[in-house]
C-alpha cells in the first residue's frame, strides 16, 4: 500500500472535522480526496492480486464516502466512519445484522466464540483456496464454464466461499482485538454476515445474508435518502424498517435498489481498475512489448451487480403471481427459491469469475498466487495421513 491512501484518509478527516460552509471549498477538499485516491490505484501493489482488487473496493467505497460526507455535508466523528453497518448509531439496518449471541456477551466467552470462529473460517478459506489451486480451469486460463454446470456452481460457490472466509476472518480478528483492550463491547461487533437459511431469494440474499459493510455508502442516492443526521436519537417513527418498506410504494423500492446496485458496480469496478494497473506494471518490468498484450480486466466486476436488480424484478413478479394464486410460503417454495438463487448467481457470475481468474493468473510472478503455496489442509493431510491431497482432487476434474 503506498502512503497515498493513508493522506487522502486523513485529509478526509480533517476536511470532514473542519465542517466547511463554502460550496466552493467543499467541492474542493472532496476533488483533492479523490484525486489522491485516483492517483493510488496507479501505484499500489502487494504481493497478492486478490488483495490488491480488495484494496481497490476499498478505494471506492472511500469515494462514494467523501462525495456522502464533504459534499452532502454529512459530518461525524471517525468511529462511525468505521462502523459501515450502523452499529451503534440511528443508521443500523436492524434486520439485517444478526445481533450477538446473549451467551457470547461476556468478554471471555466473547473473544473464545470468536477464535473458534476465526480457526473454522480459516479452515473453510483454506479449503476453497485449495479446491482453486486443484482445478484445471481455473489455473489454465479456461472458462469455468468449460466442465459442466455442475462444476460451473461449485466454481462460483468456491470463490464466494473464498471471499466470505476471508471477510469472517478479518474480521474475528479485529473483534478480538477491539473487546480484548477493552475498546468496544461485545455487543459492537455481531456476525459480518446473516443466516445462511435466509437467501432463499435475490433480495434477502443481499438484504440479510451478504455482508453489509458499503449498505450506508450504497445508498448514497436514490429515493428516500436518509433524512437524519446518524447521530441523531432512533425514534419510534423509524424504529421499524419493516414498517417504513410497506408504507413506500415499491416504484421507490425498486429504484432504490437499482441505485444501489449501481453504486455497488462502481465500488467493485474501482477494484478492476486497481487490478488492470497491478497488471500493467507486472508486465512493464518484464518487457514493454507484454505490456500491449496485458488484457483489459475493468469493468468485468459490474454486469453481475448490474444484473441483480433484473433477478430481484423477476422473483418479485413470481412471488406476487403465487400469493394471487393462493401459494404461502414453505418448506417446499423455500427449496425452490435456494435453487433460484444458485442459479442465477451462478449463470450470471461465471463472466465476472472468468475475467478475474485471467487477470489473477497473467503475468504472475513465481510464488505468487493460490497455486504456489501448500494449503494448510494439505500439509495436514500429508503429514496425519500420508495423502497428497493436491494430486488427488486434480484427477477429479473433467478434462478443460
Amino acid at each position: 500500500m503506498d502512503t497515498l491512501f493513508p493522506a487522502a484518509r486523513a485529509l478526509f478527516l480533517v476536511f470532514a472535522a473542519i465542517n466547511l460552509k463554502s460550496m466552493l471549498w467543499r467541492l474542493t477538499s472532496c476533488s483533492i480526496v479523490v484525486a489522491l485516491l485516483a492517483a493510488d490505484t496507479m501505484v499500489t501493489r502487494t504481493r497478492r492480486r486478490a488483495v490488491d482488487y480488495l484494496f481497490g473496493v476499498t478505494l471506492g467505497a472511500t469515494v462514494l464516502q467523501s462525495v456522502r460526507f464533504l459534499l452532502l455535508r454529512f459530518f461525524w466523528l471517525l468511529k462511525m466512519i468505521y462502523s459501515p453497518r450502523g452499529i451503534g448509531w440511528s443508521f443500523k439496518a436492524e434486520n439485517s445484522v444478526v445481533p450477538v449471541d446473549p451467551r457470547h456477551r461476556t468478554r471471555a466467552s466473547f473473544i473464545a466464540s470468536r477464535l473458534r470462529w476465526l480457526l473454522s473460517h480459516y479452515l473453510l478459506f483454506d479449503a476453497a483456496t485449495l479446491y482453486m489451486r486443484c482445478n484445471p480451469a481455473l489455473l489454465s486460463g479456461a472458462s469455468v464454464t468449460s466442465q459442466g454446470y455442475i462444476i460451473q456452481c461449485l466454481n462460483v460457490a468456491a470463490a464466494f466461499c473464498h471471499s466470505y472466509a476471508i471477510l469472517t476472518c478479518i474480521h474475528c480478528v479485529l473483534a478480538v482485538l477491539a473487546v480484548s483492550v477493552n475498546f468496544d463491547e461485545p455487543q459492537a461487533w455481531p456476525q459480518p454476515f446473516g443466516h445462511w437459511k435466509n437467501a432463499y431469494t435475490i433480495r434477502k440474499f443481499w438484504g440479510k445474508v451478504w455482508h453489509q459493510f458499503f449498505r450506508h455508502d450504497l445508498t448514497l442516492f436514490g429515493p428516500h435518502r436518509p433524512k437524519r443526521n446518524p447521530w441523531d436519537p432512533v425514534s419510534t417513527e423509524y424504529s421499524s424498517a419493516g414498517n417504513l418498506r410497506e408504507r413506500e410504494p415499491w416504484g421507490t423500492s425498486y429504484r432504490r435498489l437499482c441505485y444501489a446496485f449501481v453504486c455497488s458496480a462502481f465500488v467493485h469496478v474501482c477494484g478492476d481498475i486497481v487490478l488492470q494497473f497491478r497488471i500493467r506494471n507486472d508486465l512493464s518490468s518484464t518487457g514493454a512489448s507484454k505490456v500491449m498484450d496485458a488484457p483489459n480486466v475493468i469493468g468485468y466486476s459490474a454486469p453481475y451487480f448490474l444484473l441483480q436488480p433484473v433477478g430481484v424484478l423477476v422473483e418479485d413478479a413470481v412471488i406476487e403471481v403465487g400469493k394471487r394464486m393462493g401459494l404461502k410460503e414453505g418448506t417446499w417454495t423455500r427449496m425452490v427459491g435456494y435453487v433460484w438463487v444458485v442459479g442465477f448467481t451462478s449463470f450470471f457470475y461465471a463472466f465476472s469469475l472468468d475475467g478475474l481468474s485471467s487477470a489473477f493468473r497473467v503475468g504472475r510472478r513465481p510464488g505468487e498466487g493460490v497455486a504456489d503455496r501448500a494449503t494448510l489442509i494439505e500439509v495436514m493431510a500429508d503429514r496425519v495421513i500420508g495423502v497428497q491431497l493436491a494430486p488427488l482432487m486434480s484427477s477429479w476434474f473433467p478434462g478443460v
